[in-house]
């Protein structure tokens, strides 16, 4: 069941113990330094990029540990590719961005300091094209390389880098509706504030008109901005209970829409057609949301259709909801190996549908020709997530510890982004080698990429109890527990 890719190496594993990274930025975020920045005096006026960072990984952190993040994959896949493409043509491209998704049936997205950029799953299933969805992200992403919640922080307050983080969960509250981090909120006092730290109109007319043009750069439809806006007017004086959040948080008032289609006077339209993987995420987003009897009737209606991305959607959706609820009373063996058929068929060498594939095998059919499947696609696609969770969790099963460890050890040395769920693997495959010390090590990355610091630091003085590790490994042990140290002081403040 060997990976041959010559990406995992099995002497990454003494090179990683050698990349301690830097206080702060290698907590939660995704930001690389060689040095740290001279933070200079904590009460002056401005709002740092790097204070940004430190802001926006500490609210991450309690994000990531949420019921409402969606962890999936697929989902982190689809997201993060739509929004690095409006990235890539915006004024900043060099600008590390984070795009995640949670589980809210309200229409809204969010920015945090740090270029965190949140979407509710709600937006994303009511959204009627990938222009429309586009428009918005790339509304979120004018709002970062603006830095318009650096100038609202800078404006409220000469806090220390403490209270600049709670003063960031009073903004997210407000943004995402206020159940990610309420908790935090209201233990800050930073509470009080929540109305104010609002975005100016000046900011959201800027937004618009920075995100028309990362839009029509980006080869998307322009024109799909306003016809959202009204979509969600309408909406509200529909339901004036239930006004969209993206409307509390974002007003839209008559002038602006008119100066968005005065803007978009010049702009020719684009057909655009959607991608595939916007109707497969959308599946996805339909069993989380809404459980999987809901979402089953939905892709039984689609499956139906006589438009073809729907039908591939229904499939898609039915056997995802199959194999997240672990039944298969919904349909039987021989019928879902004809319905990924006909997807692969539809779709070929698609790395949704080989994931998708492979995941049934692995749950409900031949665990071997599984491992095939995960084989060859991840040849094509190394660093597909999807492919590389299912694979590990085969592995798992099979008790490949030596394997599993090469294979996170090289993804974690050949990526710019501290992912948990790796480390989770690589920590579950030094458990089964019975090493310990690296065992502790890797879970506490896993806690302190989600945000809990005080349980990271107790796995690290675990692992400084135990004997079996060697020169590298008790200095990166050592340096790292430094560091959360210092990291939760400075937090404290």
């Amino acid at each position: 069941m060997k990976y041959s890719s010559s990406v995992y190496d099995s002497t990454v594993t003494q090179r990683l113990s050698l990349k301690i990274l830097l206080l702060v930025i290698s907590v939660c975020s995704a930001v690389h330094a060689q040095e740290l920045p001279d933070l200079g005096d904590p009460f002056r006026d401005d709002f740092s990029l790097f204070e940004e960072q430190v802001v926006g990984a500490s609210i991450m952190g309690k994000i990531r540990s949420s019921a409402t993040y969606v962890a999936d994959p697929e989902v982190s896949e689809y997201i993060n590719h739509l929004g690095y493409r409006l990235v890539a043509n915006s004024e900043s491209p060099s600008q590390d961005f984070q795009f995640f998704v949670l589980t809210n049936s309200t229409i809204n997205a969010f920015a945090l300091p740090g270029g965190y950029v949140g979407v509710h799953s709600g937006l994303i299933l009511q959204s009627d094209n990938e222009s429309m969805l586009a428009g918005v992200l790339s509304h979120e992403v004018a709002h970062v390389t603006q830095r318009h919640i650096a100038r609202v922080i800078a404006a409220q307050s000469k806090a220390r880098i403490g209270s600049l983080a709670a003063m960031a969960a009073a903004i997210l509250a407000s943004r995402s509706g206020g159940d990610v981090t309420q908790a935090a909120v209201m233990t800050s006092a930073a509470l009080p504030m929540q109305t104010q730290l609002s975005f100016t109109r000046a900011h959201e007319r800027e937004a618009d008109r920075i995100g028309l043009r990362i839009l029509e750069k980006a080869q998307f439809d322009p024109h799909q901005v306003p016809l959202f806006f009204k979509y969600l007017q309408r909406q509200a004086r529909l339901y004036e209970s239930g006004i969209p959040e993206f409307l509390r948080t974002h007003p839209i008032t008559s002038n602006r829409v008119a100066d968005v289609e005065a803007r978009l006077a010049n702009m020719p339209r684009k057909q655009v057609e959607d991608s595939v993987e916007l109707s497969f995420i959308k599946a996805r987003l339909r069993v989380y949301q809404g459980g999987f009897l809901g979402a089953s009737r939905i892709f039984e209606e689609q499956m139906q259709s006589q438009n073809k991305i729907m039908k591939l959607a229904g499939m898609y959706g039915l056997i995802f909801s199959i194999i997240e609820s672990k039944d298969l009373s919904l349909i039987n063996l021989e019928k879902a190996r004809e319905m990924l058929d006909f997807l692969l068929k539809a779709e070929p060498e698609h790395p949704m549908l080989l994931s998708l594939q492979a995941d049934f095998e692995r749950s409900f059919g031949d665990r071997n020709i599984a491992g095939t499947i995960y084989n060859d696609a991840l040849i094509r696609y190394p660093f597909r997530k999807s492919l590389v969770y299912g694979y590990a969790e085969l592995l798992l099963s099979f008790k490949e510890y030596v394997e599993l460890e090469s294979m996170m050890s090289g993804l974690l040395i050949g990526s710019d982004v501290k992912n948990p769920k790796l480390y989770e693997f690589r920590a579950k495959a030094y458990s089964g080698l019975n090493q310990k010390m690296a065992m502790h090590r890797d879970y506490a990355e896993v806690l302190a990429l989600n945000g809990n610091l005080v349980a990271a630091i107790n796995e690290l003085l675990l692992a400084q109890k135990v004997t079996d590790g060697d020169f590298f490994l008790r200095t990166s042990v050592d340096s790292r527990l430094k560091e959360l140290r210092e990291v939760q002081q400075a937090l404290r403040q």
